[in-house]
């Protein structure tokens, strides 16, 4: 299940390209291609490398006029499909399966 302690990373199984400011993703499995409009594309960015679906967040908060429960409820939405898709991989991190997380140094 999909939360915003969820650590997600675009999948190795695509290729995508900023065009203005969208992003258009091609799976490579099925040459099927995929767009997202300025706000999905910046979350897109926001997770070539492993990021916590709560930091994404934040930076689209700091960065778009969006209201913190539709940016969150759109975003598990976008990760969801993206994630049906084949395009993004998500995992909990450990400390969330073993009974909560706790924050050390900043860091949960």
């Amino acid at each position: 299940m999909i939360s915003m302690q969820s650590i997600v990373v675009a999948s190795a199984n695509q290729v995508s390209s900023e065009l203005g400011d969208e992003v258009v993703i091609m799976d490579l499995a099925t040459g099927v291609y995929h767009g997202l409009g300025a706000v999905g594309a910046r979350a897109w960015s926001l997770v070539q490398q492993p990021a916590r679906l709560e930091a994404v967040r934040d930076q689209i908060l700091a960065e778009y006029d969006v209201d913190r429960p539709r940016c969150e409820a759109d975003l598990l939405s976008l990760v969801g499909e993206l994630e049906g898709k084949g395009l993004v991989k998500c995992r909990q991190p450990a400390c969330a399966t073993a009974g909560g997380c706790h924050s050390v140094g900043g860091v949960k």
